[in-house]
């Protein structure tokens, strides 16, 4: 059922505001002739710079010629387009109404000595309810790190202080080839490129699954071709599950000399002197890692517990500009690898249709999060030091160059995330029941 507010008329337009369902509102504007008469002034002086009329300059022609001459509707149509944008802003700033999209206008005749109505419907923020989100708990990692971990550490560095000395036999795990390798999809190339070798470790762990197997026992000159499977965590998310076609060509096969085990290693890596020393520095390394990952494990259940907790009505608006968001990323993402997403959604014997359904839940999931997110900053009265949203604009700016109005947006999206960072901190201690 919609809700009307009565009209505010604080700066000399009135507005109306009805709120429908669907997180919709309508707002009838209505703003007195003096807007339209001093806007249609300002639009002849416009048409004036661009009308030559014979004995008078540009600009400098009486306002009435002009209006003669270029006609009523051409200076009200010019007069509307200025004027309505105007007071649509203005609406806007009277109500506190904040659009998630572009409004549908509907205006009534317009006419000089009349006032000018119109209303525009837009979809809102829509309503989150937090309930008793101090109640939230989630479990808190504690990482404890293990005398393995410090002597994969430890063998690590050896690897990377290893001497790698050429060898007459064909490749084994552990060594490494001195290659050139390429992956293609067709036409393109995913990887690599066919003029410059690069070391390669034959190491299962560390290579794309199967890669390593299909490098094992080649020699130095030889070539090859074959077909790998891109695994479903592939870094580039457009190219996961797909089949590749991999060339390469072995210039040398590799192996490499470890450093010995002892205190020496220490000195070699510039930590400590002994080697317990050298254990010690790996240990604390380590722990500063499993306190990070700890902290973001945390972070992620605290954010998805507040996800899933409140209550919210999402437009399906939202949800379809989200979804725009997200193809748009990855078209950009695309084109940067000279591959149009027709191309893409060619490959993957996918459709645009498809593509859009696939991201549906994911559009959802972050827009849910984020608004919740803005719900916690209100209700938890989160402030954003102005020093700190300029400090962060102008690093994001940085080398830059930003119109006035790219600056603006720049400058809100800077505070609204900093405010939902500061939001996730607060919510961290809540889950943890620290307050």
């Amino acid at each position: 059922m919609s809700t009307v507010t009565p009209p505010t008329d604080t700066s000399d337009i009135s507005v109306a505001v009805e709120r429908q369902p669907e997180s919709r509102v309508q707002m009838r504007v209505e703003a007195p002739a003096s807007e339209l008469e001093a806007a249609v002034t300002a639009a002849v002086r416009r048409l004036a710079g661009r009308v030559r009329l014979p004995g008078f300059r540009p600009g400098k022609a009486p306002v009435a010629m002009v209006e003669r001459a270029v006609g009523w509707e051409t200076v009200r149509q010019e007069a509307i387009d200025a004027l309505i944008p105007a007071l649509y802003s203005r609406a806007l700033e009277q109500t506190g109404v904040t659009p998630v999209e572009d409004p549908q206008l509907d205006l009534e005749p317009v006419d000089r000595g009349n006032p000018v109505v119109f209303t525009a419907t837009v979809t809102v923020r829509p309503d989150v309810v937090l309930g008793d989100y101090h109640a939230l708990r989630v479990d808190v990692p504690s990482t404890e790190v293990t005398d393995e971990q410090v002597e994969e550490m430890v063998e690590e560095l050896r690897r990377r202080h290893g001497e790698l000395v050429d060898v007459d036999r064909p490749a084994q795990a552990g060594d490494v080839l001195r290659c050139s390798l390429v992956m293609r999809r067709g036409e393109e190339v995913v990887s690599g490129d066919d003029e410059k070798d690069r070391d390669l470790d034959l190491d299962r762990e560390r290579l794309l699954p199967g890669l390593a197997d299909a490098l094992i026992g080649l020699t130095a000159g030889t070539e090859r071709s074959f077909q790998l499977i891109l695994p479903e965590d592939f870094s580039q998310e457009e190219m996961r599950n797909a089949t590749v076609d991999v060339d390469v060509s072995v210039s040398a096969v590799r192996e490499r000399i470890l450093p010995p085990l002892d205190d020496n290693l220490a000195a070699l890596d510039e930590h400590g002197t002994t080697l317990d020393e050298l254990r010690a520095h790996y240990r604390a390394r380590l722990e500063e890692i499993s306190a990070e990952r700890d902290r973001e494990a945390l972070e992620g259940a605290a954010l998805e517990a507040l996800r899933d907790h409140v209550v919210i009505d999402l437009p399906d608006s939202m949800v379809e500009r989200e979804i725009d968001r997200q193809v748009g990323e990855l078209q950009v993402r695309l084109e940067a690898m000279g591959m149009p997403l027709d191309r893409y959604l060619e490959y993957s014997g996918s459709s645009l249709e498809k593509l859009r359904g696939e991201r549906r839940e994911a559009a959802v999931q972050r827009l849910r999060l984020e608004l919740a997110l803005d719900a916690l900053v209100e209700a938890e009265g989160i402030e954003i030091d102005e020093a700190a949203v300029v400090r962060e604009e102008q690093r994001l700016a940085q080398g830059r160059k930003l119109t006035a109005q790219q600056r603006r947006s720049l400058h809100r999206g800077t505070h609204v995330d900093l405010a939902r960072h500061a939001a996730g901190d607060r919510l961290i201690e809540i889950v943890r029941g620290d307050g």
